[in-house]
């Protein structure tokens, strides 16, 4: 069965302790409830429990289902790089710097939607 938005929104709130911000599909997961680093993995881990799926298969990764590029990513890393030497060696080394895709909770809920329905396509 599918995920509904209020489902995936519950997942959010169990696994985030949101309990009294206002969620809806139009909420950005990282700016608006502060998710980010190891906080926002372990959120993506919750939905694979919750929801019975896999982001990573054989035939799909997690960069293809949210239609990142090389340099994007779902979240910021939770370090801190106060003289910028992180960004001097990503110059250094011609590594371009990483973009962090706004991510909405309905962009997550489709996502979830699409690994359920390819899950369910092999079973």
């Amino acid at each position: 069965m599918e995920p509904t938005l209020e489902q995936v929104i519950e997942v959010i709130r169990e696994s985030s302790g949101h309990r009294r911000k206002p969620i809806d599909e139009d909420t950005l997961i990282e700016a608006d409830l502060g998710i980010c680093g190891d906080d926002g993995q372990e959120l993506l881990e919750d939905c694979e429990r919750a929801f019975n799926i896999e982001f990573h298969t054989t035939n799909n990764s997690l960069r293809n289902r949210f239609a990142l590029a090389e340099n994007e990513y779902l979240f910021t890393s939770e370090g801190f790089d106060p003289f910028g030497v992180g960004r001097f060696f990503r110059w250094i080394r011609g590594i371009q710097e990483p973009i962090i895709r706004d991510l909405t909770v309905g962009k997550l809920h489709n996502v979830l939607v699409e690994a359920v329905r390819e899950q369910c396509k092999k079973d």
